[in-house]
């Protein structure tokens, strides 16, 4: 039956979705003995996936007399290891020549490369930074993150692209239908909480002459000293100190900087003001002065006057705020200091013209340096919000059925044809009328090439409908009230299919097998499969184990699922505080460098670490009827 319901054919892009028995997103997580659930230290995309990527509480778990011979089946229908070295394999080439594409035939095959996924995430996001010589250094995709789509993605598929003589994996991209899971969410273009009035503002001070990557709030340092960096701002080395001691505890006027690092020259909070502001002033009189647009003026001050404020409302000398910096997003640049004014542009889209010889004598109005592509007039966030839905986001997630996303990429090479071909599906199978993607900040130009625009959305997240709106943030759980645990507002972008001029079409080669891979013996294998207890695990190298286990949470006689359950390994408990359900553990995790408190559910199966910490601390953990009770 486990094999069964795991080798269902993929499922085409225009299929109704399969339906979840039960929300992954919302089940308290299982530990496995000497590991542990969810921690946020594995960087905010992880931490908000793996609080979710274990197993279902009410589900039991199959252990299947044939369940080895299952997993032994599934592992026939790849390559039997997958034996190099990342760092050497051979980049594909833009248009993918000397490639073949690969399109997994369900779940298990997508897990069974997940060694291979997480290795050419990490070296695309490794070669790229080092081409761009990218500061900061952007992160690469979390195991958690990339297990957590491959597992609740509904429906999913994609291509992997092979190498065609090694067939070593050169990347890889997978799609799916949209689908949001708080209680409540709204496409948004307006509002603060979405990151769009300050994105469209920074694009309009940059068409007001504002030099691009130029702050005249901060410096970013380039080997000097924090004294020398006063005497070439003319700023006093006491008033730095001052305004970076939050920002960088123990700073003082002695203190050498690691490059890169970005240092305060005023408070923004002051300097961000209108300063030319006059009592007769009113807030259609200030975006006429300072070019800048009204209406998302009114949105980033419209907290600060608590009687309301409108287009006419008389300020009385009060200053509006012209720059929103905590809604600015800080994309990664070229070069050591943004300040250095040596940023390149972003590509230009097609139709715009360049500053010189293109646009000159023709009228043409050249677009400036670092223009970020938006839905400046909010068009597009109309269109997405006018889609049909269904669903419920208890239950399996409200799905947006003419809204596909790009749930994952990576690619050595030829990353634009690969989303290009995925795309050109989409548009000639005609289903989807738009496609969505939440771009990593590096990867924002690159979806801006091929024709994304940056769009808003807010979410509250709280199952009772309590909570703050606020900017929507990709797979952050719904029934979760703090929201600063699953990171910032998403970068989210969007691309009408219907309008989207495709270019040529796209023919690459599509294996029905996978290649052989040509194997390194020097090389350990990516796949690092292990076999225990029934279920077929993958460990990471950092302390986190996924494994794929059939599952039953549905009426007797239904057949299993097979769901990823992600754990994290415990070096050692530290101490703990509180008492009975609000007990929690101060747990020191393997291979990351700041513990983290934890709620006592997630360590439900620790038991030797919990002895240990029992017998280190004196406490005594007892269980009774499935509540957690404490004893001094």
């Amino acid at each position: 039956e486990a094999a069964a319901a795991a080798a269902a054919a993929r499922r085409p892009a225009s299929d109704a979705p399969k339906p979840r028995r039960s929300d992954p997103r919302r089940d308290k997580p299982r530990a496995k003995k000497g590991r542990a659930g969810p921690h946020p230290a594995a960087s905010s995309a992880s931490a908000s996936a793996s609080a979710a990527a274990a197993a279902l509480p009410a589900a039991t778990t199959l252990h299947l007399p044939d369940t080895r011979a299952f997993w032994a089946a599934a592992a026939e229908r790849v390559p039997a290891a997958a034996r190099y070295d990342a760092r050497r394999v051979e980049a594909a080439a833009r248009g993918l020549e000397g490639s073949l594409l690969v399109a997994p035939h369900d779940r298990v095959e997508w897990f069974l490369a997940l060694g291979e996924l997480m290795a050419i995430g990490d070296e695309a996001t490794r070669r790229h930074a080092d081409a761009l010589a990218l500061l900061p250094r952007p992160a690469p995709m979390p195991v958690a993150y990339i297990a957590q789509r491959i597992d609740t993605d509904d429906p999913l598929w994609g291509w992997q692209v092979r190498h065609a003589a090694s067939g070593q994996l050169q990347g890889f991209v997978t799609l799916t239908r949209f689908t949001t899971w708080s209680a409540d969410f709204a496409w948004d273009s307006s509002s603060r909480e979405s990151g769009m009035p300050s994105a469209r503002l920074s694009n309009a001070r940059l068409r007001s002459g504002e030099p691009y990557g130029v702050d005249p709030l901060s410096h970013t340092t380039s080997g000097e000293g924090l004294a020398e960096v006063a005497r070439a701002r003319g700023v006093d080395v006491a008033e730095l100190v001052n305004l970076n001691k939050d920002l960088y505890p123990g700073i003082n006027s002695r203190s050498k900087l690691l490059d890169g690092t970005r240092i305060q020259l005023a408070d923004p909070a002051v300097a961000d003001l209108d300063a030319d502001c006059s009592r007769k002033d009113t807030p259609r009189t200030v975006a006429a002065r300072t070019r800048l647009p009204l209406d998302d003026l009114l949105a980033i001050n419209a907290a600060r006057f608590s009687g309301g404020l409108e287009a006419d409302t008389p300020l009385d000398g009060k200053p509006l705020l012209l720059r929103d910096r905590e809604s600015e997003v800080d994309l990664p640049i070229r070069g050591v200091e943004r300040a250095g004014g040596a940023e390149p542009p972003p590509p230009m889209p097609k139709g715009k013209k360049k500053a010189g010889k293109a646009g000159k004598g023709r009228g043409e109005a050249a677009e400036p340096a670092g223009l970020r592509q938006l839905d400046e007039d909010c068009s597009l966030t109309a269109l997405l919000a006018q889609q049909e839905r269904r669903g419920d986001p208890t239950k399996d997630g409200v799905q947006w059925t003419r809204i596909a996303e790009v749930g994952l990429l990576a690619s050595l090479g030829g990353g634009g044809t690969l989303v290009r071909y995925a795309l050109q599906r989409l548009k000639e199978e005609g289903h989807y009328h738009f496609a969505v993607c939440q771009a990593t900040l590096a990867a924002v130009g690159f979806y801006e090439r091929i024709g994304f625009r940056r769009v808003g959305a807010r979410a509250r997240y709280a199952e009772n409908r309590e909570g703050e709106w606020t900017g929507y943030r990709h797979w952050a759980e719904a029934d979760e009230r703090t929201v600063a645990e699953f990171g910032d507002t998403s970068y989210l972008m969007a691309l009408d299919l219907r309008e989207w001029s495709a270019g040529p079409a796209l023919e690459l080669p599509v294996a029905d097998e996978y290649p052989a891979v040509a194997a390194d013996a020097k090389a350990p294998d990516l796949r690092r499969m292990s076999y225990e207890g029934g279920t077929l695990a993958y460990e990471s190298g950092d302390g986190v184990v996924v494994s794929l286990v059939p599952v039953a949470d549905g009426p007797p006689g239904s057949e299993p699922e097979l769901r990823m359950d992600v754990t994290y390994e415990i070096e050692s408990i530290l101490s703990h505080r509180g008492t009975g359900r609000k007990l929690e553990y101060l747990v020191r995790w393997v291979k990351w460098p700041n513990p983290t408190w934890e709620p006592w559910t997630h360590l439900v199966g620790s038991d030797d670490a919990l002895r240990d910490y029992a017998a280190r601390s004196g406490t005594v953990v007892t269980w009774q009827r499935s509540h957690h009770k404490q004893k001094e």
